[in-house]
């Protein structure tokens, strides 16, 4: 019997990488309608879980009927033409009218008609990079280099490390009197012809004497959320790698940082924000647990 091999471009390809690190916990796979149709009215899955990202699987119609005869679909990477994870599908489905309409928001070429597969994801293989291999890590890897950091501090370098916001975490480190570090976030579009030289420029301009030590972290970017889903996935996902604190960066703007500290106790890590200077508590908050990664 046959094998559906979805092909998927870059944007899917980074979704997916973010997926099989554990990046995107709790989940553990492609979206159902429920939590669909929850995430792109509300930010939220079906069950209450706040998350802002609709991860979903598209299909054409041709497509649709391929899966439906084994139940698998492989997912090959666009550029390499290899074979990088396989999905069990639970089932497929079309969004109803008003969040469909809400999906072409984030990808104008879905419709109503289109078809969509859920279920759990398995790799086959590891999604190659041509460099900075290195500082390219999954969740279980990362938090085991950061275990015996008392606060972890995540700053978003994306595209670029912002001053003001690698100032505004070493003055928290140094506020809170207890070892810690940074984790900067690099979210940089390899394709570009001038990565390699913004990596290097990158290395060289962290540096901060409150940290006791820094780590980079290089992460596949994310495109289309929109600024305010955008900072909230960032934030998760900080989370998730393990951080107890998260810069919101300067260039983000004053509604969508208050619209972020709304959600903070659920988020789980103290927002460094500039709306917070004047009642940033004496010493960031424990450790959060790691959620489940697939």
């Amino acid at each position: 019997m046959s094998i559906l091999h979805k092909i998927l471009d870059q944007h899917g390809i980074s979704t997916l990488e973010l997926l099989l690190t554990g990046a995107l916990a709790p989940l553990d796979g492609y979206l159902d309608q429920a939590d669909h149709s929850s995430v792109l009215r509300n930010n939220r899955l079906a069950n209450g879980y706040l998350w802002p990202l609709p991860l979903a699987l598209s299909l054409t119609p041709a497509e649709k009927r391929a899966a439906q005869l084994s139940g698998r679909i492989v997912l090959v990477d666009a550029v390499e033409r290899r074979p990088v994870a396989e999905v069990s599908v639970d089932s497929f489905y079309r969004l109803p009218a008003d969040a469909a309409e809400l999906a072409q928001a984030f990808d104008p070429s879905l419709t109503a008609d289109t078809w969509y597969a859920s279920g759990v994801v398995q790799p086959l293989q590891k999604i190659l990079h041509p460099a900075f291999n290195s500082i390219r890590f999954n969740v279980p890897t990362l938090r085991q280099h950061l275990q015996d950091w008392d606060s972890v501090v995540a700053v978003q370098a994306t595209p670029e490390l912002e001053d003001a916001d690698l100032r505004q975490a070493c003055e928290w480190l140094t506020a809170s009197n207890i070892g810690g570090g940074l984790l900067v976030q690099v979210g940089a579009d390899e394709s570009q012809p001038d990565f390699h030289e913004h990596m290097h420029k990158l290395r060289s301009q962290v540096k901060c004497q409150s940290a006791r030590q820094i780590k980079l972290s290089l992460l596949p970017c994310v495109e289309g959320l929109g600024e305010k889903r955008c900072l909230l996935l960032q934030a998760l996902v900080s989370r998730n790698y393990g951080a107890t604190g998260f810069v919101v960066s300067s260039h983000v703007s004053k509604e969508t940082r208050r619209w972020l500290l709304q959600y903070r106790d659920e988020i789980g890590l103290d927002i460094i924000s500039g709306l917070l200077k004047r009642d940033r508590p004496a010493q960031p908050a424990a450790r959060h647990p790691l959620c489940e990664v697939a």
